[in-house]
């Protein structure tokens, strides 16, 4: 008998649109009916792998232990790439081994991975979010045995994404968020004691680190801490990535 309620939390490229969502709902309702469902976002930009592993990681470092996050942005459904759980800062993730899982990974030490191995007597092809993911997050939230649905690997997909090294001049943006924030791959233990004299994107300086939005006359460009933990780059009362030109991959540096 289950003592508390299980999470399983959702993050998707499907949008609301469809009724894809639903169906995925519909089956974690049936094998774990005791489980609250919350929903993480469903407008990752679609087949952004590397957006959604960013979002993915923001919600396992705000959720408690023993949740269970689903995450589908697969463009490769029904291809050959495996499919996982990934035992993570005592949370399961059961998601495509497509890079998805590479921030989290990243930022929370690694885990332990496990290539899927149970399989329903009938699935789509193209929708292995609903016949296949569902049921083993369901099945995890209900307390069932990931020895019994999966097998350990050592080699899961990473990006060649990671914060930044500790002598790096620099980073790179990784993440632009629905306010043209753009989140770089520098964390703040990583520059809290340097002397920060300016920050230069694109070749134009932003300034020295500030510490809200508010720093800085409306219109204008900043640097500063996000609540992830991350330096990022911003402009009061308007988009970075509009009034910047900002795009992900473009290089950060600190003098």
């Amino acid at each position: 008998m289950l003592l508390h309620r299980p999470t399983v939390t959702l993050l998707t490229d499907f949008g609301t649109r469809d009724a894809y969502v639903a169906s995925m709902k519909a089956v974690l309702i049936r094998d774990c009916p005791a489980t609250r469902l919350i929903d993480i976002t469903h407008h990752v930009p679609r087949h952004d792998v590397q957006c959604g592993s960013i979002t993915l990681e923001r919600a396992i470092d705000g959720f408690p232990a023993g949740t269970v996050h689903l995450a589908v942005v697969d463009p490769g459904v029904g291809t050959d790439r495996r499919l996982l759980v990934v035992e993570l800062a005592k949370q399961y993730i059961v998601c495509p081994d497509n890079g998805l899982i590479t921030w989290s990974w990243r930022r929370h030490g690694g885990g332990q991975a496990h290539e899927i191995t149970w399989r329903p007597a009938k699935a789509s092809d193209v929708f292995h979010g609903r016949d296949i993911f569902a049921p083993v997050a369901a099945w995890l939230a209900g307390g069932a045995d990931v020895k019994s649905l999966a097998r350990p690997i050592d080699d899961p997909v990473l990006f060649d994404m990671a914060p930044a090294e500790a002598d790096a001049p620099g980073g790179q943006v990784i993440h632009v968020d629905h306010f043209g924030n753009a989140t770089t791959n520098l964390l703040y233990d990583r520059i809290k004691n340097l002397q920060v004299k300016t920050v230069r994107i694109r070749g134009k300086s932003v300034g020295k680190l500030r510490r809200t939005y508010h720093d800085v006359a409306p219109g204008k460009p900043l640097a500063l801490i996000g609540s992830s933990g991350l330096l990022e780059i911003a402009v009061r009362d308007g988009s970075a990535a509009d009034r910047l030109k900002i795009k992900v991959g473009d290089a950060v540096r600190i003098q």
